[in-house]
């Protein structure tokens, strides 16, 4: 017999069951003291990534999806997790951090800067990323900002793997300037207002090294960077991420805040209304990134969420994640999101992506 023919409802089935399989709910389970819910389930979003509050709802942005040259959307949430499209698919270049510049950015204020891919697919994650300003004042229109320079020794000094960017806190050493994460050299760049990109800090020669998320301390005197060991998308060294303190001028503290992680991602500190553990830090940590290829390749739900006490110990709040990205709190809600198996364009494109909520009860 030199063949097989499968019938065509066979086939269907066996599709379906696959599908089923790679979009089913997460299992997430909440330490003592927590209770968890996913929010938005794996079907709707791509790579979902990091969280805005604005006006009432959230902002997101899902770093999946391309048409033409253009890749990922702008989502807002309610407070039930309910998705509206606030910038659609084929008007951006391809988003990994954005904010919503403050008034200390002079005539952008109101306006949503992004850090992006130069262009679609992998030629533009590492490739030299650049600063979108998106314009809500006129369709959301979108420009380039500026170009990030090469910087560093790492991958020759190329800006790619672009990840966090928020803008300083008000009223702070940091205030009116866009602070964005390239992994792919190990920097993090500031961006002011007419227009100038300059590398803030690089982390060659420090301990650790491949930044993702930052986020800045209750005082606003430091940046706060979760780091790690080795390269951002390579096997980490367990027990080898940090978050580590830096200066407004770009110097980093000898002494790490937290040790212990393996590859943090996003941090918050929790509010007043979060109680009783308001003023610690939440981080998540995806522990190993995976990126299966092929698209059926299973995950580990090796992915957790930590909380950090004054004194600096480490304390399990919740686990069962695959790779978890933004942390951000809503009052008494804590908003995380897990890209799950990652957006590859042309190899993996599916919307396994989602978004859990944890409360303190």
């Amino acid at each position: 017999m030199c063949c097989l023919v499968v019938p065509w409802a066979s086939a269907q089935d066996e599709l379906r069951r696959l599908t089923d399989r790679l979009l089913a709910p997460p299992s997430i389970t909440a330490a003592a003291g927590f209770t968890v819910r996913v929010l938005v389930p794996p079907g709707h979003l791509y790579d979902p990534l990091w969280l805005v509050p604005r006006d009432g709802v959230v902002w997101l942005n899902d770093d999946g999806g391309e048409e033409g040259e253009k890749g990922s959307r702008l989502y807002a949430l309610d407070q039930e997790g309910r998705l509206s499209t606030l910038i659609e698919l084929g008007k951006l270049l391809p988003v990994t951090g954005f904010d919503v510049a403050p008034a200390s950015f002079g005539p952008f204020a109101g306006q949503i800067f992004t850090l992006a891919q130069p262009q679609v697919a992998v030629v533009g994650a590492t490739a030299n990323h650049i600063i979108q300003r998106v314009d809500p004042e006129h369709g959301y229109e979108a420009s380039v900002f500026c170009t990030l320079p090469t910087s560093g020794q790492a991958n020759k000094g190329i800006s790619g793997f672009g990840v966090d960017a928020r803008f300083g806190p008000e009223g702070t050493p940091f205030a009116g300037k866009f602070f964005a994460v390239t992994a792919y050299n190990n920097t993090i760049y500031q961006v002011t207002p007419d227009g100038v990109c300059t590398p803030f800090v690089t982390f060659d020669g420090h301990r650790f090294a491949a930044p993702a998320g930052l986020g800045f301390a209750l005082d606003g005197k430091t940046m706060l960077v979760t780091v790690s060991q080795g390269d951002i998308v390579g096997t980490p060294a367990a027990g080898g991420g940090a978050v580590v303190r830096v200066s407004p001028t770009g110097q980093v503290e000898s002494q790490p805040f937290v040790q212990g992680l393996t590859r943090p991602m996003g941090l918050d500190f929790a509010p007043p209304e979060f109680r009783p553990f308001a003023g610690q830090l939440f981080v998540a940590d995806v522990e190993n990134i995976q990126i299966p290829v092929p698209m059926t390749q299973p995950l580990a739900a090796d992915g957790k969420l930590y909380r950090i006490t004054a004194d600096g110990g480490r304390h399990l709040v919740a686990s069962g994640f695959f790779n978890p990205v933004g942390v951000r709190f809503l009052k008494e809600r804590l908003w995380v999101t897990d890209i799950n198996g990652d957006f590859i364009a042309g190899k993996r494109e599916l919307p396994d992506g989602f978004l859990v909520e944890i409360r303190a009860p």
